[in-house]
């Protein structure tokens, strides 16, 4: 087939977390979101500066591209909006021509854009949002088999979708369509509550166990109805992000929970932490329902999860518990970046007639820094930092006596991961037994949140003897249960109600991780490490070398590693 053999670039852009993907035989040969390079948070812009980096990394040229694969339907997106704006009333309307006008010219740039970055005979290929979403996560796993289920805000009608995986072929069972969606109901109380939609979701599900998910158990009942088939409709007589370009809800739904909505520099309130507990709770009542659902229809031991939602741990943790899948797989970044992957594979997977499948399952799909850059850029920081370059193992000896000891390390090694998540390339590690050392990172390192939890990575060997939870969890989207004996001796990682968000490795997935892991657990008597993402508040990962450097210099951080150079910082 003329499909095999050739370059297919992948792109997601217009909403949130812009990324580009380049797919050859089903090979993902590179991925990377483009807030890695501008610098700006969910960057939603088109992906040049990702597209460009790839062709260089893969030493091709534009003209070398087959197909460009989108990963939504535009026309399909834009005759939603249409009919969206209609509920508006007389006000919409009359803005409605503007809106559309403004959505139809995003997709004809991007189409310019698409064909300066390659040539202009590119084969150009409009996908679908949650077939997207669908594609990415089942391409990347191991099963032959399995259920597939989408959920995030809305794709082109979709704010749900279940599909069945068997081979390389994925079909469509059933959806929910817009406005009914529980990504966008997560959604609005994440901006009730005073944090930027799309961005502090996350927050709201740490918020969520300090509060008491019964307070407003009967005011989220009134936002919903339940449907036979397992499905469900909201009640949007309490919100307006359907027809509203700048609101989520209206003064109706403060007025059901009896508080004004919460404003970004206001104190938390109790009522606050209730709300974030009985969203969550509401949430997980949904989705497990649409489990069951998907389950009734085709059973199967094998699930597979996609779409922003799928990054709402919580309740990933008890699907083996509240579901009769046995088997769960969620792909590093399984939110629209992921898609820039998803729509390339599924026309790949599509047009070819290979009945083979390519693993995908690394997720360090990002820029490569070499030592050279290294030792070039620490010469220009000759009057901040010192350091010193150590072998593998005197590296591995050192930096877990550091952490054992309480200090916080900037840790930069390989290719940059691929998703919200840091999985042991750029990450900040600390002691989980120091008891003081949440609060230190969340206030002078982070410089986030007091109430944001951290998250440990364990050596998959030693995941049940430390935690409630029997699946192996590569890429943290699980929160599960810390034993209850090892709870007072992991404070920096058990969050309030006795949880953590895991990550485990083995050898074969991380050596150097492993090998630290391994060391932790001799000085330390735990082969556990508190893990997060090496970033202060409000920025993005660090993607290379100089701005973990200004990252370092710029918070109470002790020590960083970069590749084997473990730099301080001098006192002046």
């Amino acid at each position: 087939m003329k499909i095999d053999g050739k370059y297919i670039l992948g792109i997601a852009c217009g909403y949130h977390d812009s990324a580009a993907a380049l797919i050859k035989d089903g090979k993902v040969l590179g991925a990377v979101e483009e807030e890695r390079f501008t610098g700006i948070k969910h960057d939603s812009s088109f992906p040049s500066k990702s597209i460009e980096w790839l062709l260089e990394d893969n030493g091709i040229e534009g003209k070398d591209i087959y197909s460009v694969c989108y990963y939504e339907n535009p026309t399909e997106k834009i005759d939603r909006i249409k009919k969206s704006l209609e509920r508006g009333g007389l006000k919409n309307i009359l803005q409605r021509p503007r809106i559309i006008q403004q959505n139809q010219q995003q997709f004809r740039d991007y189409e310019k854009l698409m064909v300066e970055h390659t040539h202009p005979e590119v084969n150009i290929v409009w996908g679908d949002h949650h077939f997207s979403h669908a594609a990415y996560s089942y391409y990347t796993s191991d099963y032959q088999k399995s259920a597939i289920v989408t959920v995030d805000g809305v794709g082109e009608w979709d704010t749900t979708g279940l599909f069945y995986g068997e081979g390389n072929k994925i079909s469509r069972i059933d959806s929910i369509q817009f406005p009914t969606s529980l990504g966008m109901l997560y959604s609005t109380f994440t901006a009730f509550l005073g944090f930027k939609p799309l961005e502090g979701e996350y927050k709201v599900m740490g918020l969520a166990p300090y509060g008491n998910p019964d307070r407003y158990k009967e005011e989220f009942e009134q936002l919903y109805t339940l449907e036979k088939d397992g499905k469900f409709s909201l009640n949007m007589d309490y919100f307006v992000y359907d027809w509203n370009e700048k609101e989520m809800f209206n003064e109706k739904l403060s007025k059901l929970f009896g508080i004004p909505n919460r404003l970004p520099d206001e104190n938390m309130r109790p009522e606050d932490k209730d709300i974030a507990a009985g969203l969550q709770y509401t949430y997980e009542k949904l989705f497990f329902r649409l489990l069951d659902q998907m389950f009734g229809i085709r059973p199967t031991n094998n699930l597979c999860l996609g779409g922003g939602s799928a990054y709402n741990g919580t309740a990933n943790g008890k699907i083996h518990k509240k579901t009769q899948y046995k088997n769960l797989w969620i792909p590093p970044a399984p939110s629209d970046a992921g898609s820039a992957i998803g729509c390339a594979l599924f026309y790949y997977y599509t047009e070819s007639e290979t009945d083979k499948r390519v693993e995908n399952k690394v997720p360090y799909l990002g820029p490569y820094f070499s030592n050279d850059i290294v030792e070039d850029l620490l010469q220009e920081y000759d009057d901040e930092v010192y350091y010193v370059v150590k072998t593998n193992r005197s590296l591995i000896d050192h930096i877990a006596g550091e952490i054992h000891r309480g200090n916080v390390v900037g840790w930069f090694e390989g290719k940059l991961e691929f998703g919200a998540r840091a999985l042991g390339n750029r990450s900040i590690l600390a002691n989980p037994c120091d008891p003081q050392m949440k609060q230190r990172l969340n206030r002078v390192v982070k410089k986030r949140e007091n109430f944001r939890p951290f998250a440990p990575i364990v050596k998959e060997e030693d995941m049940t003897k430390y935690f409630d939870y029997k699946l192996s969890v590569p890429y943290m989207n699980q929160v599960v249960h810390v034993k209850e004996e090892h709870q007072k001796q992991l404070p920096a990682i058990t969050h309030v109600d006795g949880s953590a968000r895991i990550q485990t490795l083995n050898n074969k997935q991380h050596n150097r991780m492993y090998s630290l892991l391994t060391k932790l657990n001799e000085v330390n008597g735990y082969p556990i490490v508190l893990n997060t993402s090496f970033n202060l508040k409000d920025q993005t990962m660090v993607r290379d070398p100089k701005t973990a450097i200004d990252t370092f210099l710029d918070c109470d951080m002790d020590t960083l590693v970069i590749h084997n150079y473990v730099i301080k910082k001098k006192i002046k």
